[in-house]
Order: C-alpha cells, then structure tokens, then sequence
C-alpha cells in the first residue's frame, strides 16, 4: 500500500510514512476490522512534520472486547512500543521507540451516520461503509455549554488569588497563572468554532493573528507575586469581554452574580480592581 498523498511531508517518504504503511498492513490483516481512514491533520491534508498517525477504525461493537485483548500484539507488529494508554474502549495511543506517535480510535460500523466524512482519508474499506458517513459539518457557533464552564472555572481560578499570595505560595500561583492561560487560549478557539479545530499543540492557522498576538503579549509566568498577579490580571482584561460577547452568541447565562462577587472579593482581600 502506498502512503496516501495528503498524508506525506514535503520531504517525501519518511519514518512516519512508513510507520502508516505498517499500521495499514496490520490493520486490514484483521478481518474483524471492516474500513480504515486516517484522520487528524494528516487526513486533512493540513499535517507537517510534527504531527502524529490519528486512525479511525470501524469494528463491530461485539468484536472491540476480543479486538482489545488482542492489541498489544498487533501494534507490536507494526513497531516497537514503549509507550501504550487506553482510553476506555474507544482510543489507544502509542508512542514508538522511535518516538513516532500514532493513535487509533474505534467506532461501530452503525454509529458511522453520525461522523462527518470531511477530514477523513480512506486507507481500507471492505465494506463501502463510507457510503453511511454524514456530509460535511457545518459550524454551529461556540457551544453555549462550553462557554459556561470555561467562563465560571476562570472565574474560581481569579478567586484564588487572595489565598495563594496571601500565603506566599508563588509556585501554586505560577500553576494559576498557566491554568488561566490555557483556560484564555480554550476559549479562543471556542470562538473559532471550527467543525474540528485539531489537536492543542496546532494553534497556528486555527487562531486569527490578532489573538495571538495578544496571547503572545501577556506578561512572563514567574514564581513571584508581581508575575503572578499581572498574568491573572492580563488574561483576565482578555477573557471576560470575550466570555460576555460568547454567551451572547451561544445563548449561554453569564455568571454576572459570580463576577460580582469576585470583583468585591478581589477588591476587598487585594486592593484589585478587575479589568
């Protein structure tokens, strides 16, 4: 089997290619797995040297249990493995000696209807199960749901500050810092609403510029309460004007009565006017 075009690097052939050819072989030798596509940046046709082999596979939900005793033998085959996670019985991630990764996820072959057939590169089909995928997926906006949660868990995050720097504990505030980036950066791509946004190490080409630059300008994470507070203090000046303008959009409640009292709590313990 060749590597599927949109799956090779500029370069040509390589490790990875070859690791896909391997993983292909494997896979169509087991009959009790009917179709295979290779999905991810690599099935978009958007990969690069650093992305990782995602595969969707289609197996008869009767057939997963023997299938997933029988794992650890077939990815050995495909190449050495020194590091292997089970998500319950939907994915397995592999990581190579060689330090390739590639993940493998399992879906009924019924279940098929509900996934958009965009970014999905056929490897095998025994069965023309692609016929049963679903067209194109258009964007639905920002989830109302997910926009609540990441709204309401900055906000508990904010909340902290006064316990952390009022004890001095500048590392754990360091770690606040960094949560509430990545909870800024979650947002962010929840206002792209991309129909699949990809994987967390691909923000490039996913996020406009203007909002990485402005990820990019927020200040240094340091273990020191003068880094600590503006980190929290910049982020925040990013991400409340933007979880107000999501939940607009989404029809999601904004926790006015939650940002109130944060914006007395801070104000009271720390002398910190929110943005």
């Amino acid at each position: 089997m060749g590597v599927p075009e949109a799956a090779t690097t500029a370069g040509g052939q390589t490790d990875r290619d070859a690791l896909l050819v391997r993983l292909t072989a494997a896979l169509r030798a087991d009959e009790r797995i009917r179709a295979a596509w290779l999905t991810g940046s690599l099935g978009r046709g958007s990969g690069d040297r650093y992305s990782d082999v995602d595969v969707l596979v289609a197996v008869a939900d009767a057939d997963r249990p023997a299938l997933l005793d029988d794992w650890s033998g077939l990815a050995d085959s495909v190449a050495p493995i020194v590091h292997t996670q089970r998500l319950g019985t939907a994915v397995v991630n592999h990581i190579t000696a060689g330090w390739l990764r590639f993940d493998v996820s399992f879906v009924d072959p019924g279940e098929l209807a509900e996934r958009s057939a965009d970014g999905l590169l056929p490897l095998f089909d025994r069965d023309e199960l692609a016929a049963r995928l679903a067209g194109p997926v258009a964007s639905t906006g920002p989830s109302a749901a997910t926009v609540g949660r990441l709204t309401r868990e900055f906000l508990r995050i904010l909340g902290l500050l006064p316990v952390v720097l009022g004890r001095d504990e500048y590392v754990v505030g360091a770690s606040g810092a960094g949560l509430a980036r990545t909870l800024l950066i979650q947002l962010m791509v929840e206002e792209v609403a991309a129909p699949d946004p990809g994987g967390v190490l691909h923000l490039q080409g996913l996020l406009p510029a203007d909002r990485l630059a402005q990820l990019t300008a927020l200040p240094p994470i340091a273990a020191t309460r003068e880094s600590v507070l503006a980190v929290h203090l910049a982020a925040a000046g990013l991400f409340l004007p933007l979880a107000r303008t999501l939940a607009e959009r989404s029809g999601a409640p904004f926790p006015a009565d939650l940002l109130a009292a944060l914006r007395a709590h801070l104000d009271r313990e720390l002398g910190v006017t929110l943005p």
